[in-house]
């Protein structure tokens, strides 16, 4: 295969629950682009959900794009080594074409519920059960499809404390399911934001596959792309705890009085740090929810 044939090249990796948040920023520091965090499920069966194994490690990818000379990714071992990134067995390289991409996806994505949510691959058909809400989704290699702990957390969140015609930032945005999501509970716009320029098209394409483009602004770029669109009613912030806790002032600022913050992606071990971050911005946190390790603050302004 020749390099023109590559579309990515994946590197995958496994580390301990509290080495989560540390690896993923380490990788995202050396890729310049996001890491999708994989945490250890095991499927139960075709539409019945999954279980959590807490004493497995996390699997973490991260993609590089075109071929990765054997170079290359000698020197990413030697920058994980040097950092001290415990890493738990080898790294596992592999190579995607363009073409391929989908395919690829495709074998690990099925239904998801979420409370009345539905997440729907695009290429399945669905029929809704009374009282269901149906999101049409296909990820790509952006974050966000319904499978993840965190994720699950913020849609069930917002189903318990989003109303009617609130306006809504989804800081973070990745495959833009969160934000889908906020519209088909009925919220009035949504503002998208992501610094990854893939997460943005990843959004911008979801949108349109659910109709949604006309209350959905997707933007590439992190809580400065707001401008002056804020306060919002609602912010979801499903992205780790070091930028939740150097973004909680910022954040606190585009929250109208009364209005809520879902802060998501948060390891077990980082929770402390998060928590006096968010309180520090003056905000006053009324749930903790958790799913194995990973933890998803309910806070109001």
């Amino acid at each position: 295969m020749t390099d023109n044939e590559f579309g990515w090249t994946e590197l995958s990796l496994r580390v301990w629950p509290e080495a989560v948040d540390d690896v993923a920023d380490l990788l995202q520091e050396i890729t310049g682009r996001g890491v999708t965090i994989e945490p250890p499920i095991e499927a139960l069966g075709p539409d019945e959900g999954y279980t959590l194994d807490e004493t497995a490690p996390a699997r973490l990818i991260a993609y590089f794009e075109g071929a990765l000379p054997e170079s290359r990714r000698k020197d990413v071992r030697r920058q994980l080594d040097d950092a001290g990134a415990p890493v738990e067995g080898d790294l596992a390289w592999g190579t995607i074409r363009e073409e391929d991409w989908a395919e690829t996806w495709k074998q690990y994505y099925d239904i998801e519920r979420v409370g009345k949510l539905v997440v729907r691959p695009a290429w399945r058909d669905y029929t809704l059960a009374p009282g269901e809400v149906v999101i049409s989704l296909d990820p790509g290699i952006a974050f966000g499809t319904g499978q993840h702990p965190t994720t699950r957390m913020c849609m069930q969140a917002a189903q318990d404390y989003m109303q009617p015609g609130d306006t809504v930032l989804d800081l973070g945005s990745g495959s833009g399911i969160l934000a889908i999501a906020a519209i088909a509970l009925g919220a009035s716009s949504v503002l998208a934001t992501d610094t990854e320029e893939m997460a943005v098209k990843a959004s911008i394409d979801n949108t349109a596959l659910n109709a949604m483009q006309d209350r959905i602004m997707v933007r590439e770029g992190s809580i400065e792309a707001v401008g002056d669109d804020g306060p919002f009613d609602l912010i979801f912030a499903n992205i780790n705890a070091a930028a939740i806790t150097s973004l909680a002032d910022s954040m606190a600022k585009e929250m109208k009085p009364g209005g809520w913050l879902f802060a998501g992606g948060v390891i077990a071990e980082r929770e402390a740090n998060a928590r006096a971050a968010l309180e520090a911005a003056g905000l006053r946190i009324e749930r903790v929810m958790q799913e194995g390790d990973w933890r998803t603050f309910v806070v109001q302004k």
